[in-house]
């Protein structure tokens, strides 16, 4: 389904019944990322899942894009949907979005939900940052040449860990077609405005129920920025998985489980 909501087209699927539950997917995924959540949280919640700008089928200008903007995107996309409360789930990028959102409209968040995500600040010196750009740099070029936003073996290489996406091959497909229902263009812009190494907003803020998940073997974030993250949010919990960055969907269902039970114990 599709609304107007601050200014552009959103796209968003609602399932379940009970009280609401929004999911906020990564960099480079949509909606259809949540597979493995989406059948279970809805058995429980009224559940949210919807495409961010630049990619799935939400609507994405040339210019404007921002982590406020794609929070104040989730925000206009609630109240046009008449939500005034919900249960927040961010996965990666979707963390920082939802980081964004609760420190920016506390009264709207029940309980807050970071898995894999930037929580504190990662800590890389100058050649380690220029190193970065330049991998990003030569990854964007290529990608542009073949007409997608980034090519699969260099996703699941990033967001697996060693040698899991080998010994589940039928995963790997069902992710590989999750990322082809970005449209490529809009997938580069969204890619090409995100700033690297903007710096996450300060967390110690935040009042409401939080956990932190993190993945032992995320190359990426690190299971260290999800422990100093729990240091910094006052009364927040912490649970580090085996897995790579992708623990939604490497380890599906203690990730749901994890989900479901601090849920379930908010408010008690």
């Amino acid at each position: 389904m599709k609304i107007k909501a601050n200014g552009i087209s959103q796209n968003y699927e609602i399932t379940g019944s009970g009280k609401w539950l929004t999911l906020i997917h990564g960099a480079g995924d949509n909606l259809d990322a949540w597979w493995n959540q989406m059948p279970v949280f809805s058995r429980n919640y009224r559940l949210l899942t919807y495409d961010v700008r630049g990619y799935g089928q939400t609507e994405t200008p040339a210019e404007g894009y921002s982590m406020d903007i794609l929070a104040e995107d989730l925000y206009q996309l609630l109240k046009a949907l008449t939500i005034d409360e919900t249960y927040l789930l961010g996965y990666s990028m979707g963390g920082r979005i939802a980081l964004g959102f609760t420190l920016t409209h506390p009264e709207m968040v029940k309980a807050l939900v970071l898995a894999n995500s930037p929580v504190v600040p990662i800590q890389r010196n100058p050649e380690q940052m220029k190193e970065m750009m330049r991998l990003r740099e030569e990854r964007m070029k290529a990608a542009e040449k073949q007409g997608r936003a980034l090519g699969m073996d260099d996703m699941t290489t990033m967001v697996f860990s060693p040698g899991w996406p080998e010994k589940h091959p039928d995963v790997i497909e069902q992710y590989r077609k999750t990322h082809l229902r970005n449209d490529p263009k809009s997938s580069m812009i969204a890619m090409r405005s995100m700033v690297m190494g903007e710096t996450p907003p300060d967390v110690s803020r935040i009042k409401c129920p939080t956990l932190i998940i993190g993945g032992e073997r995320d190359g990426l974030m690190g299971a260290d920025n999800a422990r100093a993250g729990q240091a910094l949010i006052p009364g927040s919990k912490l649970k580090i998985l085996p897995t790579g960055h992708a623990s939604p969907i490497e380890m599906s269902g203690e990730f749901n489980s994890t989900v479901l039970e601090f849920l379930a114990n908010v408010g008690k």
